[in-house]
């Protein structure tokens, strides 16, 4: 696979600054006063190929705020500093260059077609046969409650409640990992699926899945039947400052790429003409701590594997939105936005942190560059209402800010609020922002909301 780096880039990357004052202020957002600032502006460049050329500047200011205590409640997984070395990379690390890898993933999509033709195999496609519905998307942009894995019925009930009266919180997104669907080998529960979409569409709101692959304190990744040598032990394991430790999938193995698809596609002939099912997103990039080195050709591989299952999804889902957040490693990240983009996936981050000079540099510079060609949905996790970066001091950022932030600076379609009620209990001071009288009560609230160039036709439900 083709490596350039940024050196051999310089000549032909341009860097320009991106402002954006942050503003603080009373309850009434039309009455907003400007606040201190504390700047910082990170500049990367954009790999690209011959005649292309991007430019990623960005200087932001960050206010913070006040809030109130409240209770503790859906306790959030210990991923304290879960990005590891390989994650933070230097701008003189080698990176993959994205038309090449574009290419690499059409040669080989069609490669596999052909063989699968040849064998008499029928693959899954969404245009083989075009059904009802056909190219129309579900299209419902706005606001959304994000919940975790193991959140528990009466706080995704409880979430509802508190925005069944709010049109522009379209749903709930909902996390459920890999070991939660599959027990055995094509053995798949989605119960816990059916029951919060149908809590959802009695509410009048919509779901959002998050397939989870990367797992915390002790969690597993994958099942266990792939826990043998013909998956490469199905995962790898990662850690955290905190001494807990988790898994990665181990997506530089073909054969866990696989089973991955063939969940993915199972879920997309349950739920992808479901009017209540609005999309699904999959986790972070960021590897994590790895605690066994992997080589480069193992990482190479899962990014290559990554953008398969991306297409794979893109695919399974052809009526409903597919995201992928994206962080880490900086130097995979162009490449795999440049196919994410041209699949038509969405793109997204799992924090929205106001000040995070890392993120500045490996992801939120794509943004602009994919706003009103695919979707774009940001997440607001626990990290982001305590600091204004990750691993930042307890600044408790205002929510005000953040909204700004994902919706001027990273142009958000959606935006997803973790429901997190622990410390100063940010989640009150969300839903108050959400009465405010100055916030947009009607539509996608503020958010941009015009349909995609890559879709071919959205609209709000597939059928009446």
């Amino acid at each position: 696979m083709k490596l350039l780096t940024k050196r051999k880039l310089s000549a032909c990357a341009i860097a320009c600054s991106v402002f954006l004052g942050a503003c603080g202020g009373g309850e009434d957002l039309s009455q907003e006063t400007t606040a201190q600032t504390e700047s910082a502006t990170a500049a990367g460049t954009y790999a690209v190929a011959e005649q292309r050329e991007y430019a990623k500047g960005i200087e932001v200011g960050t206010a913070p705020a006040s809030s109130q205590i409240g209770a503790e409640v859906d306790l959030p997984e210990d991923s304290s500093i879960r990005f590891g070395p390989y994650d933070l990379l230097s701008d003189s690390f080698p990176i993959l260059d994205p038309l090449t890898f574009v290419n690499e993933q059409a040669a080989e999509a069609n490669a596999s077609a052909a063989a699968a033709m040849e064998s008499g195999a029928v693959r899954e496609s969404a245009s083989a046969t075009p059904e009802a519905g056909g190219n129309t998307i579900k299209w419902n942009p706005g606001h959304y409650v994000e919940y975790g894995s193991n959140a528990g019925d009466w706080v995704i009930d409880a979430g509802l409640e508190e925005t069944k009266n709010m049109p522009f919180v379209k749903g709930i997104m909902v996390r459920a990992d890999w070991t939660q669907l599959e027990k055995g080998k094509g053995e798949y529960n989605f119960s816990r699926i059916d029951r919060y979409l149908n809590k959802a569409q009695a509410k009048g709101k919509r779901l959002f899945l998050t397939l989870g692959t990367k797992t915390f304190n002790g969690g597993r990744a994958v099942p266990d039947y792939m826990r043998t040598a013909k998956y490469s032990g199905g995962a790898f394991r990662i850690g955290t400052i905190e001494g807990t430790f988790g898994e990665n999938m181990a997506l530089y193995d073909d054969d866990v790429r696989d089973r991955l698809i063939a969940l993915i596609q199972a879920l997309g002939r349950r739920y992808n003409k479901h009017n209540a099912f609005e999309g699904i997103t999959f986790n972070e990039t960021a590897f994590g701590k790895i605690v066994r080195d992997l080589s480069d050709e193992q990482k190479q591989r899962f990014f290559s594997n990554l953008a398969k299952v991306n297409t794979a999804a893109r695919q399974a889902f052809p009526n409903s939105v597919v995201i992928q957040f994206i962080n880490y490693p900086a130097n995979f990240m162009p490449a795999l936005f440049e196919n994410m983009k041209d699949k038509g996936v969405g793109m997204g981050g799992p924090d929205v942190f106001i000040n995070d000079p890392d993120l500045n540099r490996s992801a939120y510079g794509f943004n602009a560059h994919a706003t009103g060609i695919v979707p774009i949905g940001m997440k607001v996790e626990s990290d982001c209402y305590n600091a204004v970066r990750h691993g930042g001091p307890y600044t408790k950022p205002d929510v005000r800010d953040i909204y700004r932030f994902a919706r001027d600076r990273l142009h958000a379609n959606y935006i997803f609020w973790y429901r997190y009620t622990e410390r100063h209990n940010p989640w009150n001071d969300v839903l108050k922002m959400f009465k405010g009288e100055a916030f947009p009560a009607g539509g996608s609230g503020g958010l941009k909301n015009s349909c995609p160039s890559k879709f071919g036709n959205c609209a709000p439900k597939l059928w009446n």
